[in-house]
């Protein structure tokens, strides 16, 4: 997938690659496996218990579901924020 740097990548071939990865990021996660970035970071599978939430406006009280959501932490390395 590394291409020389004076060579050119074309649209296509790029989101070809890119949909590729995040494809093989699902099929992992989907495991209950994390994915590491070596100095780039993790995705992990986080589970969200029920919970209940209120809006202030109304006074209604609902209830969220449970669900899973993917999570990123970020390499210290990486250091963004």
């Amino acid at each position: 997938m590394r291409k020389e740097q004076d060579e050119t990548i074309e649209y296509e071939e790029a989101r070809e690659e890119i949909e590729e990865i995040f494809n093989l990021i699902a099929e992992v996660i989907a495991m209950d496996e994390e994915v590491k970035f070596k100095n780039k970071g993790t995705f992990s599978l986080l589970k969200r218990k029920k919970r209940r939430i209120g809006s202030p406006t109304s006074n209604e009280v609902r209830e969220i579901v449970p669900k899973k959501t993917i999570k990123f932490v970020q390499s210290k390395v990486l250091g963004i924020n």
